[in-house]
Formats: C-alpha cells, sequence, structure tokens
C-alpha cells in the first residue's frame, strides 16, 4: 500500500465517525477572528530583585511596564519580591508608593498574622488596605515561615473572609494542593486565586473547581492543551484569571493563550479581565491600552487571525487518536492527530516534525514509530517524522536491522533519543543510530541527560553530516548560554526553544548570542498547548524578519539536506523550491 492509499485507508477507518466527536470543541463555537481586540487585566505580576538573577533576566517595575505597553495589557496587579524577602508592611507600603505614578497598576500586599510584632492586626490592616485602595493580597506561610492555624492566623483568614479580599496564593505555601483544600474547606467564602498551577495538576486541580467555587486558578504555567476550550465546556469560565508572571514570564505567551481561545467573545471577556474586576470589587483598568507599534504578527493575534506567515514546529509529541492522556501524571485534552491538527491549523502552522509520546516518554520506542507513522498518514501536508530507538531494551544486533527498516519510509528524517531510556546519547550503545544518520544526512533532536550540554557536543564533530538540535533551548538563561556555547563551537548544532517558563527576554538572547539562523521553534504539544510558545515568539522584541526566521524559515537550515529524499507531500511548501529533483 503507498503512502497516499494509506492516508486515505487510516483516515476512512482509524478517524471515521469519531472526528466529529472529537474535535467539537474547536468547531462548535461561534468563533469571529474580525472582534475587536480584548482588554487585559493581569492577575499577577511580580517585581523586584532575585537571589541568583540571570544578568539578562528582567525583573523590575520598568521591565514590568514596557511588557505591559508592548503586548497591549491595560492593567495588573503587582506584587513585589521584597515583600517576602524583606519587612512585608515595609515593603508592601514602598510598593504603593512606587505605583502611584501608574494609575493602571494595583498593588497586591503580602500579609503575616501579628502575633511576633512584626505585623498589624487585621483590623489595622484594614485601615490601611482601604487608605492605599488595596484589593488583593497573597500569604506566605512556608515562604515567610509561619503557621497558618494559629488563633492569630485564624483571626487574618476570618477577616478577609469576611471582606472578600481576592487572597492570592501558590500551592508550595501550603504544602501542596493538598493544603490548598484544606484552605479552601476551612474558609469556604474566601476568594482565591491559585498561581503557579502547572500542566501537570489537571488530575487534581479539575475535581478542586468543581469543588470549591471560591477557587481561581491562572494559566500561566497551567498550558493544557485545548485548555480554555475544555473549562469552558466543563462550567469553570467564572474561575478563570488572566495572569502573566510579568517581567519574568512573556506576557504575551499568555495573552495568545486567550486570544485565540474558540470559546464565545463573553467567555474571553472574563478570561481577559471580567472575572478578575468583579473579584476585585469593581476595579478595573481606567482604559484599554494598544500598542500603535506592533508588527502584523502580534495584530494577528490580538485580533484572532492565523499568524501571516509560515510556522514550522520543530517539537511536535502525537497520541494515538481518540486518547486525552497518556498515564503518569499526563492529561493532553485532544492529543490525537484529528485534534491537533485542527487546532494548529488556525495557529497558521504549515508543518513540523512529528514523534510519538509513548516511543519517548513512555519507552515503548518500536510502538511509538507506528504510532508516528499512523498520525503521518493522516497529516496535512508539510509534515515529517521522528523515529525513536532505545539501546536500553534492544540489542546492537536488533537495532542494525529496526533502524533501516523504519527509515525506508522516507517520511522519517529526524532522531529522537529521550532521557528515559537511562543512557547518555554519546554512550556507545548510541553509534549504530548516529552512524545510520551521518551516512543519510537526518538530524537528531535531544532533550539532554545531563545537567550540561557534553553530549551534543560530543556528537557534533563525531557526526558532521547530522544538524544536532537542542531541545529546549529556552528553558532558562543558564540553559541558554550553554545552547549559544556550543553553537559558536559547532555549525551543525542549532537551538529549538519550547518550555514552560517561557521566560521574558530569552528568546532575544539566544538570537543575539547564536545568530538569528541558529534558533528555531518549538511547542512540544499537546503536553503543552502551543498557543502560548507561539505567542512567546511572536511579543518578543525580534525585528519582524527575525521572527519569522524563527517561527519556521530556519528550519529549512535543519530538514533540507532530506528535502530531495522526502515525499513532496511532507515538505512544507515553502520549502519546495529548494528541492533539486
Amino acid at each position: 500500500m503507498n503512502n497516499q492509499s494509506r492516508r486515505s485507508f487510516i483516515k476512512q477507518s482509524a478517524l471515521g465517525g469519531m472526528t466529529l466527536a472529537l474535535t467539537s470543541t474547536l468547531s462548535s463555537f461561534s468563533w469571529n477572528a474580525d472582534e475587536q481586540p480584548l482588554v487585559f487585566f493581569d492577575g499577577f505580576t511580580n517585581i523586584g530583585p532575585k537571589r541568583g538573577k540571570h544578568p539578562a533576566e528582567r525583573w523590575s517595575l520598568k521591565h514590568l511596564v514596557d511588557e505591559m505597553d508592548h503586548c497591549s495589557i491595560s492593567g495588573a496587579l503587582v506584587a513585589s519580591v521584597l515583600s517576602v524577602t524583606y519587612d512585608p508592611m515595609y515593603s508592601n507600603l514602598d510598593l504603593s508608593s512606587r505605583l502611584k505614578p501608574y494609575p493602571h497598576l494595583f498593588a497586591i500586599w503580602n500579609l503575616m498574622p501579628a502575633n511576633t510584632d512584626e505585623f498589624p492586626t487585621p483590623q489595622e490592616l484594614g485601615v490601611l488596605l482601604q487608605e492605599h485602595d488595596v484589593r488583593a493580597v497573597t500569604v506566605h506561610p512556608t515562604g515567610n515561615n509561619w503557621d497558618w492555624k494559629t488563633p492569630e492566623a485564624i483571626e487574618l483568614f476570618r477577616w478577609l473572609t469576611e471582606n472578600r479580599v481576592l487572597t492570592i496564593v501558590r500551592p508550595e505555601e501550603f504544602g501542596g494542593l493538598g493544603g490548598v483544600k484544606e484552605l479552601l474547606n476551612t474558609y469556604k467564602e474566601l476568594p482565591v486565586l491559585l498561581i503557579g498551577v502547572y500542566w501537570s495538576f489537571q488530575r487534581t486541580i479539575l475535581p478542586m473547581l468543581s469543588a470549591f467555587k471560591n477557587l481561581h486558578i491562572s494559566f500561566e504555567n497551567f498550558q493544557i492543551n485545548e485548555g480554555l476550550e475544555s473549562l469552558y465546556r466543563d462550567g469553570f469560565i467564572d474561575q478563570l484569571v488572566f495572569v502573566s508572571n510579568a517581567p519574568t514570564m512573556s506576557a504575551g505567551a499568555h495573552r495568545t493563550y486567550v486570544d485565540y481561545a474558540d470559546i464565545p467573545r463573553e467567555a474571553r471577556e472574563k478570561i481577559a479581565g471580567g472575572n478578575l474586576s468583579r473579584l476585585l470589587q469593581g476595579l478595573r483598568p481606567p482604559v484599554a491600552r494598544e500598542n500603535s507599534d506592533e508588527d502584523n504578527l502580534m495584530r494577528a493575534i490580538r485580533h484572532g487571525k492565523p499568524v501571516p506567515a509560515p510556522i514550522v514546529d520543530m517539537h511536535m509529541h502525537i497520541l494515538h487518536e481518540g486518547l486525552n492522556g497518556t498515564g503518569w501524571h499526563y492529561r493532553m485534552y485532544h492529543g490525537g492527530p484529528s485534534g491537533v491538527f485542527k487546532l494548529i491549523k488556525r495557529l497558521g502552522y504549515v508543518g513540523g516534525g512529528i514523534m510519538s509520546w509513548n516511543g519517548v516518554v513512555s519507552v515503548d520506542s518500536a510502538s511509538g514509530n507506528v504510532t508516528a507513522t499512523e498520525a503521518l498518514d493522516v497529516a496535512p501536508e508539510g509534515y515529517w517524522g521522528l523515529a525513536n530507538f532505545d539501546p536500553a531494551h534492544y540489542s546492537q544486533e536488533e537495532l542494525a536491522k529496526m533502524i533501516p527498516e523504519v527509515y525506508k519510509d522516507k517520511r522519517f528524517i529526524g532522531m529522537k533519543p529521550y532521557l528515559h531510556y537511562g543512557i547518555p546519547y554519546h554512550d556507545p550503545s548510541y553509534d549504530v543510530w548516529w552512524k545510520y544518520g551521518n551516512e543519510h544526512q537526518l538530524y537528531g533532536l535531544l532533550h539532554s541527560t545531563r545537567p550540561d550540554l557534553q553530549e551534543v557536543e560530543t556528537l557534533a564533530p563525531k557526526y558532521p553530516n547530522v544538524r544536532w538540535v537542542i531541545a529546549h533551548a529556552g528553558s532558562n538563561f543558564k540553559m541558554a548560554d550553554m545552547a549559544i556555547a556550543a553553537m559558536k563551537k559547532y555549525p551543525n548544532i542549532y537551538a529549538e526553544i519550547t518550555l514552560t517558563p517561557v521566560q521574558l527576554g530569552i528568546i532575544e538572547h539566544l538570537v543575539e548570542g547564536a545568530g538569528e539562523d541558529r534558533i528555531m521553534y518549538g511547542s512540544d504539544l499537546p503536553m503543552r498547548d502551543p498557543r502560548q510558545q507561539l505567542g512567546w515568539v511572536v511579543f518578543s522584541r525580534l525585528p519582524l524578519e527575525v521572527k519569522k526566521k524563527v517561527l519556521g524559515e530556519n528550519a529549512l537550515h535543519v530538514i533540507r539536506p532530506s528535502l530531495d529524499s522526502m515525499p513532496v507531500y511532507n515538505i512544507p511548501e515553502i520549502f519546495r523550491k529548494y528541492r533539486k529533483k
């Protein structure tokens, strides 16, 4: 059976009758891309000096204001790092004073019980909150080392509950989600905004949203695939609050999640700022703020239109059709081919590299190659495959037979080992794969097994015909610096950006250090929703033409040696002109 016949067969059999049910979330709403942009009111930003800060990391009030102006964020609640790391009340008052020149910024105060001669009583605190018009607070019982169950703490929480003061908390401050549940059970009328919730918390946090209507969550780290669509469907829309954690994180990344949400306009308005204003008893930004100097990519996202530049995703996983999760602690709503391809088409994707999930994280490498093959059979034009081979489960003789058999399918041009295989990539047991890749000019996507990049720096000179792509090079500034150093040493090393932290300024840092032709977009979908990763690039400060390179054009440098052997169907249309035959 040839590729075209196989593709047709799979579409009719594996997807037939299932597609409408699986993709209804992204097709059942009246989503109008020509609507006016949303007005965003940010529920948590955080400024101030940090321990161990990288020199390029953003941290100041100026950084915050600049990011808000750049990303058209109309207002924000602002916390101070110093209110935790220095005297809370002194730092609270200092923060309010510093925000006075900015009518669209509103202070978040950090509170403590009044039993150590460091903090006022709840009654005295109430006068100060009213005097400075503070309507949101945080508490850090772990960070500031106090017991939230003492009589003095109970008095504080009762006062906050009686006055309906929005209280912003993190799971780790209460020993995890179990402690947060106890807080919510104890103070059932206290409006709580839980920030710092990760995508891996889904199976615990979703029942909590149902059980506690006073619980509200943000999604700066809760980057779940089709998250806003599924949360709207399940009736949680009044419990969602836009939070960016700027200037540490990219505000543009997080607004993109909302701008592209395929839910009714009214629901998107609630998430963007309406729910927060309600929780703050009517407080809202004085005016809508828009960046008049935005480029056409930023403008497209704010209007909910596909990005007018080709997007090539270098880091895409896929599940079996019909699955919404993968075991362990991973839930990935609509993570199979029909859901993934429908979503990314709306964003402006033209292609990318597909690999399985079960072949890497589940270390079922042989079955993973079948999963990727089946996804390619139903994929739109422009998508190719990355194969998995695990030297821990298969002998060298078995690998020598398996590797060429998989790559007979010329849609596979990439190599994707994984750290869960438990063997460093520069171990000799991988050589049979790398030698084949070097001979056939494949490329490798490496999620390092080590805290350094010794593996890729060892492999790059040994196998010069392979383009080695560092996965997650944008995870933090330390990793970015290591990736820059590796790329400066070897011309066949490249970097892909994706990871949950979406740190502000790190993409610019990578481009400045390694050059505008070496950095590529990746999303890691559907573990994370691709929209935040996309917005991270689009709302960067890179020049427009460089953004286009990162989003799609730079992928050519990695896949170009394979263009002549790949089926034309699997080559992104923008690259087909480089094919020699």
